[in-house]
Parts: C-alpha cells; sequence; structure tokens
C-alpha cells in the first residue's frame, strides 16, 4: 500500500454565512499526481492555502505526512512546496537571485541545489534575466523553482498551466512528470480544465461549490468517458 502524505477529514471554511469549503475530505498518496478539478471559485486555492498553512480552517482536521499535532504539521510544512495563486517573485531581481533567495528562506543548506533547481525547469540560459523579463511560461517555470527549493515531498500547485499555449503546456507536463520521478514527491495540481491534466495525473479528484463531488484513478476516468461516449453515441439517430 502507498504511504499516505496528506489526509484531510471534513475540512470546512466559512466566511460569515458563506461556505468556501464544506466537509472536504480527500486523501494523497506519494508519488502520485493529483488532478484538482473545478471551476473558478469552487475552492480549490482554499484547500490548497489550508493545506500549506496561509489559512486556517473553520472546522475538521488534517494528517501531513504521518503528523496530526499542528506544532508537528508546521514542521513538516517545510517539505510543502507552493506555488498558489500564480507564480510569487520578485520582479526586479533576476532568476538566480529569486531561486537564491528562496533557498535561503527555506533554510536549504545546499548551495549547489539553486543551480541545479534552474536547470531542471529549464531555465539555465535565462538565470540572469530578470524576472519581469520573463514569458508566462518562463515565470510559470521560475514559480515551481522556487517551489522545489525546498526538496519538497509535496508540491503544491494552483493552475499553473493558465495562460501557457500548447507547446509549453507539452514542456511542463513533461517537466512536472521527470520531478515527480526525480524527487519522489506528491504532486497537487489544479485546473479548470479536465483536458489540461488529462495527459498528466494519475488521479482526480473534483470539486464543486466547495465540496468534493466525485474522485477517480485514470483508469477510472477512461472508463467513465468511454461509458458517456457509448451512450451518446448510441443516442445519436442515424442519418
Amino acid at each position: 500500500m502507498s504511504e499516505v502524505i496528506l489526509e484531510t477529514r471534513n475540512l470546512t471554511k466559512k466566511y460569515r454565512d458563506q461556505y468556501a469549503l464544506k466537509d472536504v475530505s480527500i486523501s494523497l498518496k506519494k508519488n502520485h499526481i493529483y488532478g484538482f478539478i473545478g471551476e473558478n471559485g469552487a475552492g480549490k486555492s482554499t484547500f490548497m492555502k489550508i493545506v500549506a498553512g496561509l489559512i486556517f480552517p473553520t472546522d475538521g482536521d488534517m494528517t501531513l505526512m504521518g503528523e496530526t499535532d499542528p506544532a508537528a504539521i508546521e514542521k513538516k510544512r517545510k517539505l510543502v512546496g507552493t506555488m498558489i495563486e500564480g507564480p510569487y517573485m520578485y520582479p526586479g531581481y533576476t532568476v538566480r537571485q529569486n531561486v537564491e533567495l528562496q533557498r535561503l528562506l527555506v533554510g536549504n543548506p545546499d548551495e549547489s541545489a539553486t543551480d541545479r533547481i534552474i536547470e531542471k525547469v529549464g531555465l539555465g540560459d535565462s538565470k540572469k534575466k530578470k524576472a519581469k523579463k520573463l514569458s508566462m511560461g518562463m515565470k510559470q517555470r521560475l514559480g515551481i523553482a522556487m517551489a522545489l527549493i525546498g526538496n519538497p515531498k509535496l508540491l503544491i500547485l494552483d493552475e499553473p498551466i493558465n495562460g501557457l499555449d500548447p507547446k509549453n503546456i507539452v514542456t511542463l507536463r513533461h517537466m512536472l512528470k521527470q520531478i515527480r520521478d526525480d524527487n519522489d514527491c506528491t504532486i497537487f495540481i489544479s485546473s479548470h480544465i479536465l483536458s489540461e491534466l488529462y495527459l498528466l495525473a494519475t488521479d482526480f479528484i473534483f470539486i464543486h461549490k466547495g465540496k468534493i463531488v466525485d474522485t477517480a484513478t485514470h483508469e477510472e476516468l477512461e472508463e467513465k468517458c468511454s461509458q458517456y461516449i457509448l451512450v451518446r453515441d448510441n443516442n445519436i439517430p442515424a442519418r
């Protein structure tokens, strides 16, 4: 049985009289790539922020890498890399300066990690370029590099495919699969478009209006799609 990296139980977030999340219970296993699918405003970013410790839930609890105590969970968050609501960076700093600063902030003592991570995300030729001069695809790569610099066991990426052209989507897909294999980590990646993650994710979690409405492995999703197509085709009148 695969090791469980994250488990949430009835996680809820309420703002006054409105629920952003309601009783969200999920389990993420080691070395899997999870596609977190839902329309804009469904609660994807809210859930990711709670896992990352950026906001607190109203109710519910979680286990992160085997820890349930809040203080112990906070320590484990050093092994969680995040890019939530777009890549965060210092526009006037170069690619290398951004990643190096992040290395120092997360307390990674390996000085060689900065250049190694920059190469891994394909920015080796742009390390001296200022972040504000980067294309959208390159900014996404920089954001991922900054999320990776702490050697995370859980990588959380919020809509990283947004705004990318088809070529950059393919590049990002291959890069994330390689990161999963090289770093032995779990990737939790959100999108509001299923087709963007279909060729990347091993598992899928669907959220709607703050509630989990379905989960599926890649194989189960293929089966559901094939059944839908079969039913649809059988109901199309012959011409």
